[in-house]
């Protein structure tokens, strides 16, 4: 067991709570968990995990972003076991090319890490009921309402509301916090969750909201998480690129500044 461990996933904010309850596996066991994020997505992460130290950086989309500069922070914090959570980073070989040809991507992360994949459903955030309840009292206009996310921040994709949600509130997911876990209150006590394949379908499912619950696909198979709750599912997957024909790559070098597909 590593006394300082650190996780490369720079970036993706649903992949970073897919693989938080890797974090927290490891801090129960006594080790100090280090990771490197995309600045940008501190405000979210920083209140609501006390059991990782994130090391923001200002991220870009090259091999630098999502690989070398992580290295070079977790380097400086003396790590002795640093394990890069990417399935898929395209021009740049995976670590576990037999992992990745036969686990879906959030699996493989367990996986890479040697923890149990079933901890994926152990999440744990410090929820912030100030922040929750102030966001509720600002949008929710009764005890009625459903709740839609079709954008996130690399896909849109149409859904439409099933019939029988006629009439109720609709409150569409958008960037007017700048902490994804104050939707948390509205998403628990919605009647019904309309959810792209993204963060908040994740935050959903692993924290294990009962709700009737609809999930919005958007990619391959292989590039899907696993689900175990109650979702219904709308639309046929729609990769942004062709994942089908994806592989690990030989281990050459990416160029720098060439387009990475992370997962």
């Amino acid at each position: 067991m590593p006394k300082k461990l650190g996780l490369i996933q720079s970036r993706g904010i649903g992949d970073i709570v897919i693989a938080l309850p890797i974090a927290k596996w490891y801090h129960d066991r006594g080790v100090e968990v280090y990771w490197p994020i995309d600045s940008r997505f501190l405000s979210s992460f920083s209140s609501a995990v006390d059991y990782v130290r994130f090391l923001p950086f200002p991220f870009t989309p090259t091999l630098d972003g999502f690989l070398n500069d992580p290295k070079r922070l977790l380097k400086a914090m003396h790590c002795d076991r640093v394990v890069p959570l990417y399935s898929f980073l395209s021009n740049t070989a995976v670590d576990h090319p037999a992992f990745f040809a036969t686990l879906k991507f959030d699996e493989y992360k367990y996986a890479a890490a040697g923890v149990p994949f079933a901890e994926k459903w152990n999440l744990s955030i410090r929820r912030n009921a100030q922040r929750e309840q102030a966001l509720y009292d600002r949008l929710v206009r009764n005890g009625e309402y459903i709740v839609v996310h079709r954008q996130g921040s690399d896909a849109q994709r149409p859904a439409a509301i099933p019939p029988r949600f006629a009439g109720l509130q609709v409150i569409e997911i958008d960037e007017r916090t700048d902490c994804i876990f104050d939707w948390l209150l509205i998403l628990e006590r919605a009647r019904f969750l309309l959810l792209l394949d993204s963060c908040f379908a994740n935050l959903v499912e692993q924290l294990g909201f009962p709700n009737e619950k609809m999930f919005i696909l958007r990619s391959q198979i292989q590039f899907t998480p696993v689900l175990r709750s109650n979702w219904q599912y709308s639309g046929e997957a729609s990769p942004l690129r062709d994942w089908s024909a994806a592989k690990p790559a030989p281990a050459v070098a990416a160029v720098a500044g060439a387009e990475l597909a992370p997962a």
